[in-house]
């Protein structure tokens, strides 16, 4: 294994979420008082981002600047705005390296407008690109990368573009292909690790309705992925690998922890980074030959546990130290 240091590439998007909370929605040509108004940084590649920084060192320590082993790169884009500097700012609190984080002049960051309201927890969100649809097709993926981590709320051609870059620069890749749409299959190819939920994964497996998790994981091994992850919510995660796939063995489950749920918001981002930190460690040469893929899964599944337990987007995003060891 090789002792190259742990730095894992978000390339992704980077939104404002506005969110207003109200009783019930108005109707065309009414006015109403709502409950609150927030402003918070999201987007699932910022959010991951951050999933990644928070839990690879404590926020103490990262409020001293001190440096962890696993370094976190935000790479896409922001507006020249009112929201993006503030947006920067709030990742570099987070501990994320920013440089590669483009501000576009004359553009605008990407906006989530999010009306929930609260009798019912329904939410009608409006989202305007922005910025991340200005992300141009060209090399993304920095040389010094252990692992490049990729979602769909970039243009398709971006991420295709830059997944093959990350392959062929002998990098591990992740991806988390929301929002959900099908794949060339050509993605596929030597993909190391793909993470979906339920809904992904029949998205993109072509599989309706799917009742035996093995046949869906068996769809993208064939393709040519490596590692299956599906989050099941409530039932867990189920998980295949290459190898245990070649070996005709049957793939694993591991429980959800049961926790009360209070918003689900970030929690799949929340699995999302932790996984990728476990990934990126294995990759620097600091754990085993062998990716620990049980071991790695059941962090991530209690680390998303907490997240769901917590109001919020980025705001829910554990700490290390906050992620219980078992």
């Amino acid at each position: 294994m090789s002792s190259k240091p742990a730095v894992i590439s978000v390339i992704g998007s980077l939104n404002v979420d506005l969110v207003t909370r109200t009783a019930r929605v108005p109707v065309g040509g009414e006015t109403l008082t709502t409950e609150s108004f927030d402003i918070g940084y999201g987007g699932k590649g910022a959010n991951q981002a951050v999933a990644c920084a928070r839990l690879c060192r404590t926020q103490q320590q990262a409020q001293n600047g001190e440096a962890s082993d696993v370094k976190v790169r935000m790479v896409g884009a922001v507006g020249e705005d009112q929201f993006g500097p503030g947006f920067l700012e709030q990742l570099q609190k987070d501990g994320l390296n920013t440089e590669k984080v483009k501000i576009l002049k004359g553009k605008k960051t990407g906006v989530a407008v999010i009306i929930v309201e609260t009798g019912t927890g329904e939410n009608r969100i409006m989202f305007c690109p922005g910025a991340n649809y200005d992300v141009e097709v060209a090399d993304l993926v920095p040389d010094d990368s252990s692992v490049a981590l990729f979602q769909l709320e970039l243009p398709l051609e971006v991420v295709l573009h830059n997944m093959k870059i990350a392959r062929e620069k002998g990098v591990e890749t992740i991806i988390n292909p929301a929002p959900a749409i099908p794949l060339p299959e050509e993605a596929y190819h030597g993909l190391g690790h793909l993470i979906v939920n339920e809904t992904e994964a029949a998205i993109l497996s072509g599989i309706d309705n799917p009742t035996n998790w093995d046949d869906v994981a068996a769809v993208f091994i064939q393709r040519g992925v490596k590692n299956v992850i599906i989050t099941l919510g409530g039932e867990g995660v189920y998980y295949q690998t290459e190898k245990c796939y070649s070996q005709s063995k049957s793939g694993n489950l591991v429980p959800a922890r049961k926790v009360k749920v209070v918003d689900t918001t970030a929690a799949g981002d929340t699995f999302v980074g932790a996984y990728s930190v476990a990934v990126s460690r294995w990759r620097s040469g600091s754990g085993s030959a062998d990716f620990d893929l049980d071991a790695a899964i059941s962090h991530a599944n209690r680390a998303a546990s907490l997240t769901v337990q917590k109001k919020g987007a980025q705001s829910s995003i554990p700490w290390v130290d906050e992620v219980p060891t078992s």
